[in-house]
């Protein structure tokens, strides 16, 4: 096992950000004057899983995700969304850009770091595009863990289940304005975003109180989702205001241990007072 704060952690659930580099942050979470180069080194103190929006928007570089792998512990895990360019466009560069993004997660994949996938389409992409969703299903090989994210009504029903299950996908269950996926469990693993509108605009700070929201999810988790032995969730700061307070809020409403936002503000390598490998390290 690796050293770092997540030496040794084992559970279901695994709690993160939808993304870590907001300036917003600075202060309510990373130390004032912190550059950006650090805000994932002093992330993965907290958290440790993170889900990567920035792929979705452009597919990150062979070097940009070596630095990722090398400066997280071991234990910790990425999700990324799968380019837009995969899932809102269909061209004859879509596989070659979908080819050129697992290609370039390779030095995640072999520092066992990778997470899922998630296929995350528009609310306006609907069940009579269900041979465009197939196809990518089976152009995603079966070594890589995905999810896909659906918001349209025109998706629940047993055909897409049934093609969700075949492939081993996670539906991913979305609390987003205007939509509401059914429960299926159609993988191994669970899946769960919770995101907000765009009405505001800061994120240095809780809100919005959704906690009744968090726990309807619990429930859905020990209900429907209970033969699901690994949990991914995570939130954005659009959902409550301030990304690393509401998976705090996540954490109490689930009865595991609360993340202690205080760790981004050591230096990175910095052992807690209260942890034992700290002894020794003191002088006197």
């Amino acid at each position: 096992m690796g050293s770092g704060p997540h030496r040794g952690i084992v559970g279901r659930y695994w709690l993160g950000c939808s993304g870590w580099a907001y300036d917003d942050w600075v202060g309510p979470f990373y130390p004032p004057g912190t550059p950006a180069g650090e805000f994932l080194e002093r992330y993965a103190q907290v958290f440790r899983t993170v889900e990567v929006d920035s792929s979705f928007y452009r597919p990150p570089g062979p070097f940009l995700v070596r630095r990722w792998a090398e400066r997280t512990p071991s234990e910790f895990r990425f999700a990324l969304k799968v380019p837009r360019d995969v899932t809102h466009e269909e061209s004859e560069s879509s596989r070659a850009v979908l080819e050129g993004f697992l290609q370039s997660l390779t030095p995640l994949r072999s520092s066992g770091k990778l997470g899922p996938l998630v296929l995350q389409f528009p609310a306006s992409f609907r069940a009579t595009d269900a041979p465009r969703l197939s196809a990518l299903l089976d152009a995603v090989p079966p070594a890589f863990s995905l999810a896909v994210e659906l918001r349209h009504g025109s998706w629940w029903t047993p055909a897409t289940r049934t093609m969700l299950e075949g492939r081993g996908a996670a539906l991913v269950w979305s609390v987003v304005p205007g939509t509401r996926p059914p429960a299926w469990v159609t993988a191994d693993f669970l899946y769960a975003r919770f995101i907000g509108d765009r009405a505001l605009t800061r994120f240095d700070r809780i809100q919005r109180d959704k906690r009744p929201e968090l726990v309807a999810m619990r429930e859905r988790f020990d209900d429907d989702g209970r033969s699901a032995t690994t949990v991914f969730a995570f939130s954005n700061n659009h959902f409550m205001g301030f990304g690393p307070g509401t998976v705090q809020v996540l954490a109490d409403v689930l009865g595991e241990p609360r993340p202690d936002l205080t760790a981004a503000s050591r230096d990175p390598g910095q052992a807690r007072i209260d942890d034992p490998a700290f002894s020794g390290r003191r002088g006197g």
